[in-house]
């Protein structure tokens, strides 16, 4: 079976960077970056360390941006109006750290067609709700580039946590945080860029270089068995009979991806180290439709 080449994207603006967010100071130590937990992701909002997690590997998600994040931006904001509401309606009282500032505000549409652009009537409003560009990390990432990378610092209640001190606190808030970790770590070190699948019904999603440069190559669904390959419905979590197997590969067939399903062999202690993942075997298996008239032709 031969393995098709990732579709890379068109007019790519984007220099290539390193695959990890390493910096080296003078003296050749790491320079740490600084996240905070806000009980559901780890939060960067230093303008530099933000580019540097995303430029330099394509770590975490941008707060605002739904591609690549325009930092240190000068320019008056445009918004449409649903999103200056829904920015605004957090904000409860001016104050010094508060600011208002000017943005364009472009009225409300579903489909942005010729009519639109004519009857254009945009309005500068005042953001008054203080919301700055951050970038958000997946619990995965974030204790990837704290314990693997060693190049982030996660603070939480005000405390530097230590690598166990997060390992335990992030099972507690994320039910399959092991189970995916394992497997961010597997694909991060065979050098894919590792993304959240949900948006196509997957666990994760791979890309080549960077979601900038290619188009997503496989949507990972993540199977967990134990030691005579019965299935582990809960850490599976997920149905995985042929009918679900089917819809999502057409689902991602439809989509120009290829669905790889990631099994799990997980000890029967059911207790894993952060540093020691040598109980765990990894089984890939790569889906694809059996089409009679391609296979004739193909032995033709």
């Amino acid at each position: 079976m031969e393995l098709r080449e990732p579709k890379a994207k068109k007019q790519c603006r984007i220099s290539e960077d390193s695959v990890l967010p390493i910096i080296l100071k003078k003296d050749g130590s790491v320079k740490k970056t600084l996240g905070y937990f806000n009980g559901f992701s780890v939060v960067i909002n230093d303008p530099n360390d933000m580019k540097t997690v995303i430029s330099k590997g394509y770590f975490g998600k941008a707060r605002f941006s739904r591609s690549y994040p325009q930092f240190n931006k000068t320019e008056t904001e445009i918004l449409r109006h649903r999103q200056f509401v829904n920015r605004n309606s957090t904000f409860d009282k001016f104050t010094d750290e508060n600011r208002p500032r000017k943005v364009i505000v472009l009225p409300d549409s579903d489909s942005d067609n010729e009519e639109y652009f004519t009857n254009l009537q945009p309005k500068y409003e005042m953001d008054r709700s203080g919301q700055l560009e951050t970038v958000w990390l997946g619990l995965e990432e974030a204790f990837f580039l704290n314990n693997a990378i060693k190049c982030l610092d996660i603070s939480f209640n005000n405390k530097l946590l230590s690598s166990q001190e997060l390992w335990e606190l992030f099972q507690t808030k994320q039910h399959n945080f092991v189970r995916n970790y394992i497997v961010y770590f597997y694909y991060r070190a065979k050098n894919w860029v590792v993304k959240p699948g949900i948006k196509f019904g997957g666990d994760f999603m791979l890309y080549k270089q960077g979601p900038p440069f290619y188009h997503a190559s496989y949507v990972v669904v993540i199977e967990v068995v134990d030691e005579n390959s019965k299935r582990n419905e809960e850490l599976t979590n997920r149905a995985m009979d042929s009918i679900s197997i089917l819809g999502l590969n057409r689902l991602c067939e439809t989509s120009g991806k290829e669905l790889l399903i990631c099994t799990l062999r997980w000890p029967e202690n059911n207790i894993l180290s952060f540093d020691n993942f040598s109980q765990i075997k990894v089984q890939e298996v790569l889906v694809r439709r059996w089409i009679a008239s391609q296979e004739r032709d193909a032995d033709s």
